[in-house]
């Protein structure tokens, strides 16, 4: 499940996208361990036609939710049920939308090893593409009115079986498109079965290495936190 990752510096996003609007300028620091419930940029079409970058709150709040506060573990939706579920299936109808992308961490539960603070816990590795340094994962968005204040944006990245190469990793992963299906997974009207083609051709070439376990805590921030550390005996 991924609940770390790393988002794309903005001019590395104006590289691939040409956006009619910028309601999101990005961090002018480079962020390397963004958590859920934490801003993130997402890609959507708006009503209008127009290409927006956007500040999504990353954990999903349908727009039926009567609570005051946001629900919890809705910034990951598996994709296999997605259509079925009444959080998510509205959106993946369509509001669907793309979250830039670096990489991301999983935690390999196999694996134990000593963090800090000498807890035994399980070892954090960070995936990237082979093929490319931008991703995008396929991601929903939905706004919500709490009952005081203004709208709230908010997203989940779709997440689907681990490829081969990472595995041994992790069992899920992000759902990452191939960049010729970016338009099409934004177009409102891409009719359901095309929307599932997608996410099945979903990118394979991955790798992943062992990272420092200070990722764990979110307060840590830092390009150290994605360099590779050795195995430990």
């Amino acid at each position: 499940m991924c609940g770390r990752y790393v988002p794309p510096p903005p001019r590395a996003m104006d590289r691939i996208w040409h956006f009619d609007r910028k309601l999101d300028r990005g961090s002018s620091t480079p962020l390397y361990n963004v958590a859920p419930t934490r801003p993130v940029p997402i890609v959507r079409r708006a009503d209008d036609g127009a290409l927006e970058l956007c500040s999504a709150r990353w954990g999903l709040i349908p727009p039926w939710w009567k609570l005051p506060s946001p629900p919890s573990l809705t910034f990951n939706a598996r994709s296999e049920e997605a259509r079925s579920k009444p959080t998510w299936r509205q959106s993946l109808r369509t509001q669907r939308c793309l979250m830039p992308a670096q990489g991301w961490y999983e935690w390999n539960e196999h694996e134990q090893v000593r963090n800090e603070r000498g807890r035994e816990v399980h070892q954090p590795y960070y995936i990237q593409s082979i093929d490319s340094d931008l991703i995008a994962f396929a991601a929903l968005w939905a706004v919500w009115q709490p009952p005081e204040g203004e709208p709230v944006l908010s997203c989940a990245l779709l997440s689907k079986q681990a490829a081969p190469l990472i595995a041994g990793i992790h069992h899920r992963m992000p759902v990452v498109l191939q960049a010729r299906d970016y338009e099409h997974w934004l177009a409102a009207a891409t009719p359901p079965a095309e929307v599932d083609a997608m996410i099945a051709a979903a990118c394979t070439g991955f790798a992943g290495h062992r990272v420092s376990t200070r990722v764990n805590n979110a307060r840590n921030d830092g390009p150290e936190l994605i360099k590779a550390i050795a195995a430990t005996a």
